[in-house]
């Protein structure tokens, strides 16, 4: 029977990816002032907070105090503004992230099992590449185009990344080492199931 700690390993990774994964998702801090004076307070994914910030292109005039849901009707004349396309996009990749994390600690267990199968354990390698594809390229791309997009917050020397964008960092790199660690697995047992007969040097990569 092959070796089990690259499986630990990477089930244990991948529940910590998990948990990460999901705060980062749900917190509102992913860009935060640093000046608690600031118009601007905090943004999440799905939340945004002002002190009494006035859009220029909002022709109401209308200040917006406190914390709402993006897709509120209290923020519907300056919901362009608030969600480029870009902003968007990074919704997007992290809910995706969030469903192929259920998806891979749901076939985790079952990859576990003493199997003659590797099948599952090769879904369980892509699924978990999947979701480190979509961490890693949204954090990317949010760390990348709020220094890019200098319209997008108001007083861009008093705002910083918040700490709900660095727990979505962390989730990246354990989800990362979770899929290294399944794929070793994966590989350690395909190589264990090769028949007798069957030349199992031809799986050892040359160098």
């Amino acid at each position: 029977m092959a070796n089990k700690l690259p499986y630990f390993l990477g089930f244990g990774t991948a529940v910590i990816s998990f948990i990460l994964c999901i705060i980062a998702y749900g917190t509102g801090y992913w860009f935060v002032s640093t000046d608690e004076e600031n118009l601007f307070q905090s943004i999440g994914l799905w939340q945004a907070c002002f002190n009494g910030y006035e859009h220029t292109s909002d022709l109401i005039g209308k200040a917006y105090y406190g914390c709402w849901w993006l897709f509120y009707k209290e923020y519907y004349y300056i919901r362009d503004w608030l969600m480029p396309p870009w902003f968007t996009a990074v919704q997007a990749l992290m809910t995706f992230a969030v469903v192929f994390q259920f998806l891979t600690l749901s076939l985790f267990p079952l990859a576990g099992g003493n199997t003659n199968k590797t099948r599952i354990l090769g879904i369980t390698c892509f699924v978990n590449g999947l979701l480190s594809a979509c961490l890693i390229t949204s954090v990317v791309i949010f760390g990348v185009m709020i220094g890019e997009d200098r319209t997008w917050m108001p007083r861009y020397d008093l705002d910083r990344l918040g700490w709900s964008y660095g727990l979505a960092v962390i989730s990246g790199f354990f989800s990362i080492f979770s899929t290294i660690s399944i794929t070793t697995y994966t590989l350690m047992r395909k190589y264990e199931l090769l028949p007798d007969d069957t030349p199992k040097r031809a799986l050892i990569p040359k160098a």
